[in-house]
């Protein structure tokens, strides 16, 4: 999925239900507004607008008083949060890793042999994952011993971002405005307390979200040096996650 059509999802979302009566919206949005504004007036109007750019919150949805704020997904997409390298790692060490397991982390990053991408011979995924076996199985269970850490992850990739002074999203939705699948971020967090994520063996993650270079270039030509020092995350089963979450946990 694009960066411009997931954009163009939203802005169409937003039109859809923005200065519309609740009788005017199609039976998915009715059923978004109800459980985005639980106590909202079917005699006034709803309002609906883009976010701010940079925000988790795609857009936001309200009635006088009544405010939330909707991250929007859509497609087959998986991609949930990108950043700097070097910041990622500096939120690992305020959130109390030590510096062998930060050093786990970009030796599987850059998969050079180095630590800060200067090596020459650039494996595969699977090569890496080989190589350091055991330093990323004690890497997956350093990332996903503690409950509170899965959250505070979630919190910055997929609900509030990197600023902590951000709009945080209550609810994120994956479909367009004739389809989609919601949950509640309270949802999400008590899935967290009952899901175990152990058997995500071959791939380094923080619970269901896989944790990944933006670009390794193994064995050929370097083509954008910014996209080896980007970490990408992504929820491969978000939509069917979805589906699950939103049927177990009270909204």
């Amino acid at each position: 999925m694009s960066y411009n059509t997931g954009h163009l999802n939203e802005e169409r979302l937003a039109l859809a239900i923005n200065n519309k009566m609740y009788d005017e919206l199609n039976n998915n949005l009715r059923n978004l507004v109800m459980h985005a504004i639980p106590k909202f007036d079917r005699n006034k109007r709803i309002k609906c607008c883009k976010a701010e750019d940079y925000i988790k919150p795609d857009i936001v949805i309200y009635q006088e008083e009544e405010i939330r704020y909707i991250s929007v997904k859509c497609g087959t997409a998986e991609g949930v949060h990108e950043e700097k390298l070097d910041r990622f790692t500096n939120f690992l060490k305020e959130s109390g890793f030590d510096d062998y397991t930060i050093e786990s982390y970009l030796l599987f990053h850059f998969g050079d042999g180095t630590t800060n991408g200067t090596g020459e011979n650039r494996l595969t995924n699977f090569q890496v994952m080989v190589k350091y076996h055991d330093r990323i199985r004690k890497l997956n269970e350093q990332f996903n011993k503690s409950k509170d850490f899965i959250k505070i992850f979630a919190d910055r990739v997929m609900f509030q971002g990197v600023n902590p002074l951000a709009n945080q999203a209550d609810i994120l939705y994956h479909g367009d405005e004739d389809f989609g699948l919601l949950m509640s971020r309270k949802q999400f967090m008590r899935h967290i307390d009952f899901k175990s994520w152990d058997f995500m063996e071959s791939v380094v993650h923080v619970g269901p979200f896989v944790l990944r270079p933006k670009g390794r270039y193994p064995n050929r030509e370097i083509k954008n040096d910014f996209y080896r020092f980007t970490v990408v995350v992504s929820y491969p089963r978000l939509f069917s996650d979805i589906q699950l979450i939103s049927k177990k946990y009270n909204f």
